[in-house]
């Protein structure tokens, strides 16, 4: 990670810097790969490992600036600016082989655009942004049209997306793709779909709950520095520093748990002086679960956390959270 964004990361305030941390966790290629088998159709029938082989490691930027003129420029930031277009900030970006079209002689990328997204209720649709940013990936790969611009050279642009936070209870745990398509208004014409379908959206909206997916769990692992399950998609002896990451985020996390942990014990002991000990105790509970459940800590972890804290069975933690969850 370069000083500039170390710097920017220790200027943060704790839930801040968590997210920085996950964010920066995704600039491996370990990382990202299990995203890109569930999600990106030309590494739907790759292995992990393959995946990460057909990452262009070099080209992993936390801090790029890329022109819609063929001049490329380093700055602190990852952001695509032109002349005249709006400047655009990434989380991440990086080019991959596109395993359906290269070969020996050519090699065909596909340019990707990570966004870790927390607060889904803004005031504009995520599809509209992330259109705009595949559309400006694309653009910037030709800088200066001219007569003898050559329109062969371009390659696909995803932008992926994902949603933690605020997200209507009907979209959680939803995963949309959106592309081109082509569509034969009269007659029928055969085509190859690569040229034509050079831009794709992809959204992954999580949930207070983890279905039983692949990409949510993992994702879910992820944000809640689950080291156990991490390890179920990502072999983390291979990259020492990928641990090194996970413990980072695991002891901010748990910063962030204790201190949503002390909340809702404090909550509990207003409510049981004013409501008596039975009802505080339950008020106690209550905050405790939701808190977690804001957090992304995984139901396993809040149930013994209930049980260590309340001393009660795991049977009654269970259906505590049960209770409480379900009313989300």
């Amino acid at each position: 990670m370069n000083d500039e964004i170390i710097q920017l990361i220790d200027a943060m305030d704790g839930r801040q810097k968590y997210d920085a941390m996950c964010k920066a966790f995704f600039r491996y290629r370990e990382a990202i790969a299990p995203i890109l088998k569930e999600v990106v159709a030309e590494f739907k029938d790759c292995t992990n490992d393959e995946i990460i082989s057909l990452i262009d490691a070099d080209s992993i930027s936390l801090s790029d600036t890329v022109s819609d003129l063929p001049l490329r420029i380093k700055d602190a930031g990852t952001e695509m600016t032109s002349p005249t277009d709006k400047t655009i900030y990434y989380d991440c970006r990086f080019k991959a082989k596109n395993p359906r079209l290269s070969n020996e002689m050519i090699c065909i990328s596909l340019h990707i655009n990570f966004e870790v997204h927390n607060d889904y209720n803004v005031k504009y649709p995520i599809t509209k942004r992330g259109t705009y940013y595949v559309a400006r990936e694309i653009s910037s790969q030709l800088g200066i049209l001219t007569e003898t611009t050559d329109y062969n050279s371009l390659e696909k642009a995803y932008s992926i997306w994902v949603c933690n936070e605020n997200i209507p209870e009907k979209l959680q745990n939803t995963v949309t793709r959106y592309h081109f398509v082509k569509e034969d208004l009269i007659g029928h014409i055969d085509e190859l779909e690569e040229n034509y379908d050079l831009m794709e959206v992809v959204i992954i909206r999580r949930g207070s709950k983890t279905p039983d997916y692949d990409i949510f769990k993992y994702l879910n692992a992820v944000f809640t520095s689950d080291k156990d399950n991490i390890q179920k998609y990502i072999d983390m002896d291979r990259n020492p520093q990928i641990r090194e990451e996970v413990d980072k985020m695991s002891g901010m996390g748990q910063s962030i748990y204790d201190r949503g942990y002390d909340k809702g014990v404090e909550q509990g002991k207003e409510q049981g002086m004013a409501q008596g000990i039975a009802q505080g105790v339950n008020q106690g509970i209550r905050a405790l679960i939701l808190n977690n459940i804001e957090e992304h800590i995984s139901k396993e972890r809040s149930i013994g956390n209930l049980q260590k804290l309340f001393g009660i069975t795991k049977e009654k933690a269970e259906e505590y959270y049960v209770t409480y969850a379900d009313k989300i």
